[in-house]
């Protein structure tokens, strides 16, 4: 579907993109530029054969009227976030930006007061996912971390298993002061005998205003990777139940090339498929929701 026939179809449905602001609260980008070389914690010896550069995600934006969106490193740049901190600076007024800092390195909160003050980041992503056996989130040496960020106004986004959820809740009800994105609805295991017995570990979070729930990537939940994800709604549906709209936001997690789902079906799928979802509430998830976490340049001026 061209950008045109797009906003024909959402047209139709009363959606204009004129009508509505659009943030996407979750885009990776990387570059194969050696002067951004790559260093995953996990995977050293990573090849990544095709870029998805930062001016791909500006025309991506321009195409689909995207008003701003959070830039996340993608891991393959390990702890240096140093094109993320370039892609920021490059376009100002569309981004604002999260990093990598290692959540073991016993100096983490100096290296979160870095990135803010010196290059500019809102906050930070931590994947303990990574990390199913380690109880690092939760520990008294990230108390720093987390006091740091209180004081820097820092947003941190969890991409973090179901079974870990009480770790989370036992740092967001000692530290208030800490916005928390949580990645990818809770990332539910669709493939355990009961998905629900620890998916719902994450309901708990709904008694911290502070806390959003990012409706984001349905093709990494999926078990049949088929579109439009049926296997899926039901957890979406439950998280909305659970949460309301305002404690929703919206991500995609790749720019072009999107090899997993183009953008007008990223758009298509809230639109078509949330239908449980109200009309105000997508609205809040879409973007509202995003201007309370993160200060988007000129959106209290323009918005």
């Amino acid at each position: 579907m061209n950008r045109r026939a797009f906003l024909a179809a959402l047209a139709a449905r009363h959606l204009s993109a004129a009508d509505r602001l659009l943030i996407d609260t979750h885009l990776e980008v990387w570059t194969l530029d050696p002067k951004f070389p790559f260093r995953h914690p996990e995977r050293p010896n990573l090849q990544v054969k095709e870029p998805a550069p930062i001016e791909n995600e500006v025309e991506c934006m321009k195409d689909f009227r995207i008003r701003y969106a959070v830039l996340i490193n993608p891991r393959y740049f390990g702890w240096d976030n140093s094109y993320i901190s370039y892609s920021l600076h490059k376009y100002p007024k569309l981004f604002v930006a999260h990093g990598l800092v290692n959540p073991e390195d016993p100096k983490v909160h100096e290296r979160l007061r870095y990135w803010v003050r010196e290059h500019g980041f809102q906050g930070m992503r931590f994947s303990p996912i990574y990390h199913p056996k380690s109880t690092w989130l939760n520990s008294k040496e990230h108390y720093p971390l987390w006091k740091e960020a209180e004081k820097l106004g820092a947003v941190f986004n969890y991409y973090i298993l179901p079974e870990q959820m009480p770790m989370l809740e036992e740092m967001a009800g000692r530290f208030p002061g800490v916005k928390i994105v949580v990645d990818h609805l809770g990332k539910p295991d669709l493939k355990a005998a009961d998905p629900w017995l620890e998916f719902r570990k994450m309901f708990r979070l709904k008694k911290f205003p502070q806390v959003w729930i990012s409706a984001s990537e349905p093709y990494e939940l999926s078990i049949t990777k088929q579109y439009p994800y049926l296997d899926v709604l039901p957890y979406y549906k439950a998280t909305y139940e659970e949460f309301g709209g305002k404690q929703l936001v919206w991500g995609t997690g790749y720019p072009r090339p999107r090899w997993e789902l183009p953008m007008d079906k990223e758009l298509e799928f809230v639109d078509r498929y949330l239908d449980m979802y109200s009309a105000a509430d997508k609205a809040l998830m879409l973007g509202r929701n995003a201007l309370r976490i993160w200060k988007f340049p000129g959106a209290g001026r323009t918005m």
